[in-house]
């Protein structure tokens, strides 16, 4: 049996090479330029295909295990659930629009485990097939061939790193506001949060009753303004606020100045409504006081850091380390992909268990050192950014060194 096995993997090479040279032979002669590979010259016809062949060999699993993992995700988190969308008596039209606008927020999870399996499945069935050594008999290097892989890592990344900036932040906030109405009486107060917020460089704070995170509608509102000798200029209370244009509108607003021994200058005015163009914090502003930094973008974390200057030092490190985190963890498609490349090639010569387990423990390992470094930066015993990327660096270079080292 074992002669048999070996004799019929044997075969499988020759009949690869015939049938890429057949292919490469049929195809249109101007496309038969050399292309330069480093183990000799290719046409680039028979590159081309090659890659493509790759790329269907690799997008296929990779589709499946996108769709695979998704519904996984779904049924968990509806199970998580299930219980708040049956006593808030959730329409399931709701239910399923709710299900849509999480994707997006859960893609930096199941891309990568997906990338790592479809990549460990395609180069292990290859490898099985000996379709990578008739693809480098014909003169292609091995890390040539692994350039289709790489490119879709790369092009993940930057996919999942404009959904992390973009729609994925906004979408988890929602989300968890959403499953929050569920279960209260009042839904709109889930959207409502008192706030207090001071501008630095402006010497103003603001004192907000209920500020409303959808339509930045503000209710109950004061605003003092201070001089450089830090006393007060004047007070603003309003009844009600609307953000219209890029400006605030206040409505029955009272104005009182002081002078600097705290005394009002005359009395106050009462004005009904008054457009406040000096007034330049804006409601992204606010947000940023409100919501927690998983659900942050990197750029409003950088505006929150900008704008409180004057914050604790053990909130400026943590929110300096989410930030760099949020930067850093996008690249976790293409360091998954570096990482399966070499298991993947090893997956078809020694069994498919061994390889899965050491890549799956490589990967979990990986997380493990995200996590640690993240705690360990937010202590402030490192710095945030080394805390944030050291992981990504660390296990780029052992996958760039694994992939140099496949024979």
């Amino acid at each position: 049996m074992e002669t048999g096995r070996t004799k019929s993997s044997e075969q499988s090479a020759p009949t690869v090479i015939w049938r890429i040279n057949r292919i490469a032979d049929t195809a249109p002669r101007p496309d038969m330029r050399a292309c330069r590979i480093p183990d000799g010259t290719v046409p680039c016809a028979t590159v081309k295909l090659i890659d493509r062949y790759l790329l269907r060999t690799f997008l296929v699993p990779l589709g499946y295990c996108l769709a695979a993992f998704t519904l996984v995700y779904v049924i968990f988190d509806l199970f998580d659930n299930l219980s708040d969308f049956v006593d808030g008596k959730t329409p399931f039209l709701d239910v399923a629009t709710y299900y849509v606008v999480l994707l997006p927020s859960v893609l930096v999870f199941i891309v990568p485990i997906s990338l790592l399996l479809a990549v460990l499945y395609s180069l292990s069935t290859l490898t099985k097939n000996n379709e990578l050594t008739a693809m480098r008999a014909s003169g292609i290097s091995l890390i040539r061939l692994m350039a289709p892989f790489i490119t879709i890592g790369v092009l993940a990344s930057i996919g999942v790193a404009v959904v992390n900036e973009t729609i994925g932040p906004e979408a988890a906030y929602w989300c968890k506001k959403f499953v929050h109405e569920q279960t209260r009486e009042d839904r709109d107060a889930v959207h409502v949060a008192e706030l207090a917020f001071h501008k630095d460089d402006a010497r103003r704070f603001w004192y907000i009753n209920k500020f409303d995170t959808r339509d930045f509608s503000m209710k109950n509102i004061e605003v003092i303004q201070m001089r450089e000798d830090n006393t007060e200029s004047y007070k603003l209370q309003a009844a009600e606020g609307r953000w219209l244009d890029g400006y605030w509108l206040f409505l029955d607003l009272v104005i009182q100045h002081y002078d600097r021994e705290g005394n009002p200058r005359g009395p106050p005015d009462f004005i009904l409504t008054r457009e406040m163009s000096d007034l330049t914090e804006s409601p992204v502003d606010f947000l940023s006081e409100v919501k927690p930094p998983e659900f942050m973008s990197s750029k409003e974390l950088l505006r929150y850091l900008r704008v409180n200057k004057n914050l604790q030092k053990e909130t400026i490190t943590r929110k300096t380390v989410d930030l760099h985190f949020r930067l850093a963890q996008p690249w976790t498609c293409l360091i998954v992909t570096l990482l399966g490349i070499p298991f993947g090639n090893q997956t078809g010569r020694k069994g498919a268990l061994l390889g899965f387990v050491l890549s799956i423990g490589l990967f979990f390992g990986y997380y493990a050192l995200i996590n640690f470094g993240l705690y360990i930066g937010k202590e402030g015993l490192i710095p945030a950014w080394l805390a944030a990327w050291f992981p990504n660096v660390a296990f780029f270079t052992a996958g760039c060194i694994l992939i140099h080292r496949m024979r």
